[in-house]
């Protein structure tokens, strides 16, 4: 076992100390200065989680682009009544949408 030879002070108001507490408890932690460790060195894990995040968001947001490179040929099939062209193009759109939705959803993750 590693002697603790160094001290970390932390001010905080009574609210914060209290809120700490019973999060670290939720996640199984017997005190305060085992849940703070954890996080601590978690660092590193969640900066990985998070260029994952990002990378997957590079790649959504590539797709995204890809599908409005030329918004003048989806209005076109839109305008045609080929009913397979346009359902081809309402396909399109529709994988768009969930593009967009799962970008969102990447970033809502980051900020957490």
């Amino acid at each position: 076992m590693n002697r603790m030879e160094s001290r970390l002070s932390i001010r905080a108001s009574r609210t914060e100390l209290d809120a700490w507490k019973a999060t670290g408890k939720a996640e199984g932690f017997d005190n305060l200065a085992s849940y703070f460790r954890s996080l601590m060195n978690s660092r590193q894990y969640v900066n990985n989680e998070k260029n994952h995040f990002v990378d997957e968001l590079k790649e959504a947001v590539n797709q995204v682009a890809r599908c409005g490179n030329n918004p003048n040929q989806i209005a076109h099939h839109l305008n045609a009544n080929n009913a397979i062209q346009s359902e081809q193009t309402f396909d399109a759109v529709a994988e768009c949408r969930d593009l967009i939705r799962t970008a969102k959803r990447i970033i809502r993750d980051i900020k957490k």
